[in-house]
């Protein structure tokens, strides 16, 4: 009787998916977006290179003590911005392959904001 009870116990394991391969978490999958009216522009940097399309892309380039961040959504739309914010600085000095950015700008082109998000939640980039 014993085997018996082991072997279901075993065979509900498997059918609800306990003890085989596991899964990570939530993912966000999010690709370029770009907000024009709120001046805002984000996307998963993993997930967007990992697109098929050779068209978006979402990045920041420090150069010293002044960096500039960019983005292209599907449709060809480009914005980006320059700043020598050090706060700025610090946050594009953290972007990563699994990073999430967010770059915000006013009308001259300078960035108001600069945000990453860092953790399981996005993709990583393969």
């Amino acid at each position: 009787m014993k085997r018996k009870t082991t072997a279901f116990i075993a065979g509900a394991a498997l059918a609800l998916g306990i003890g085989s391969t596991a899964n990570a978490g939530l993912h966000t999958m999010i690709p370029v977006q770009i907000n024009d009216p709120a001046m805002v522009a984000n996307g998963d940097v993993g997930f967007v290179h990992n697109t098929p399309d050779a068209i978006q892309f979402i990045f920041c380039d420090s150069q010293g003590s002044t960096a500039f961040c960019q983005a292209r959504n599907l449709a060809g739309l480009v914005r980006s911005c320059s700043t020598a914010n050090p706060a700025h600085l610090a946050a594009i000095h953290a972007i990563g392959t699994d990073s999430h950015v967010v770059f915000r700008w006013n009308a001259a082109g300078q960035c108001t904001s600069i945000s990453v998000r860092n953790g399981s939640l996005t993709v990583p980039k393969t």
